[in-house]
């Protein structure tokens, strides 16, 4: 028997099962069977009851089943079904004289620390879209301490970032007229980690041009949630002697599908950081505000048939709270508002956003849209 203690449930086995073209067969509170079709026709018990005496066992020997079947190590499969509502992201220092695995102290030390820095700097970005950020807004800093690291692995050196994507319920229905905050919270971390891959994204494009970035290319960036922090974060570990280059890959949870537009890896070498560095120059002289950004679901809808606008209200999470901000939007955004909320899709508003304490939030919306973090789900 497998000797691995199993630290997921039912449900991310039953999940796992799922993407993994399984199919329930039979079963009850107990216990269930599930089905692979194909020429072997393999069958599996999943356990249901965590707290009966035998439910690791039982899962160990399930465990070993999927193993075998997959042909993969029982600690890859453990890992799948254990992350399967989460996005993994690998940051892998390498350099061409190590080959055992092992990186210098102080390297390890500077990566680790901008694997925080990296993460804060997606999430502030996540806010509000900013070049440079005096001070974070404190729903970025306790980034840092909601989102967990794996167990570094072997292949240089690899630090996993673990992060949540979604529940294991349906996040919205249709014509919902209220946000869970439960759920806001954990939808934030999907959407520090895709403004994150698109960051880094767009500097990677940035560093590997032909040409400097134009003073409009980096100003354009920001909106992509760039920063001078962000930049920081990769020189400080790309410049210590021991790293050649960090590669940074996104492993998207396998039940919510990856944000359009994200790259699923990107590289960057002492060359690119000489172009970084450059950028990060340029972008701590914008240190005023451009763009507010707010995710939420539609709950409000006005407008009169002649108006070539209609009144909006979003319900969104400020400061930890809900709150609804109120907004006027063109006739096609407000035609997305209207199929967002009777579909259950959520949304992101980019603009200027006024919320006075006991008043009524506004904002004048710049972008307005399906929230893209949240991948072809919605």
């Amino acid at each position: 028997m497998v000797d691995i203690n199993p630290d997921f449930g039912p449900e991310e086995i039953r999940s796992y099962l799922k993407v993994t073209g399984w199919s329930p067969v039979s079963g009850g509170d107990v216990a269930e069977l599930w089905n692979l079709p194909g020429p072997a026709e393999e069958v599996v018990l999943v356990p249901m009851k965590t707290g009966a005496p035998d439910f690791a066992k039982r899962t160990r020997i399930l465990l070993g089943d999927l193993a075998r079947v997959e042909s993969q190590e029982v600690q890859t499969v453990h890992d799948a079904i254990a992350t399967i509502y989460h996005d993994v992201t690998d940051l892998r220092a390498s350099h061409p004289s190590l080959s055992d695995g092992s990186i210098p102290l102080h390297s390890g030390y500077e990566l680790f620390v901008s694997a925080k820095r990296l993460r804060v700097a997606s999430a502030a970005a996540t806010i509000r879209r900013q070049g440079h950020f005096r001070n974070f807004p404190t729903r970025a800093r306790d980034q840092a301490k909601e989102v967990r690291l794996g167990q570094t692995r072997r292949g240089s050196y690899i630090v996993p970032i673990i992060s949540q994507a979604r529940s294991s319920e349906d996040v919205y229905s249709p014509r919902q007229d209220h946000i869970d905050v439960q759920v806001e919270e954990t939808l934030f971390d999907r959407r520090v980690t895709a403004t994150m891959s698109r960051a880094l994204g767009v500097l990677e494009d940035m560093a590997s041009a032909e040409r400097e970035p134009t003073p409009s290319e980096i100003s354009d960036s920001i909106r992509e949630g760039v920063s001078y922090e962000l930049c920081q974060a990769l020189a400080k570990v790309v410049s210590t002697d021991s790293v050649g280059a960090l590669e940074v890959s996104f492993n998207w949870s396998r039940v919510a599908a990856p944000p359009p537009g994200t790259p699923p890896r990107v590289e960057f070498n002492s060359d690119a950081i000489d172009i970084v560095d450059r950028v990060s120059e340029q972008l701590k002289t914008k240190i005023y505000t451009s763009e507010h950004v707010i995710y939420g679901v539609v709950t409000d809808l006005s407008r009169h048939p002649q108006d070539e606008s209609g009144r909006v209200g979003v319900q969104t999470v400020i400061k930890r709270r809900s709150r609804t901000v109120w907004m006027d939007l063109p006739d096609s955004d407000y035609h997305a508002a209207v199929r967002c909320h009777d579909d259950g899709i959520p949304v992101r508003a980019r603009g200027k956003l006024t919320s006075p304490p006991g008043g009524q939030a506004r904002m004048s919306v710049i972008g307005f849209g399906p929230d893209p973090s949240l991948g072809s789900d919605y």
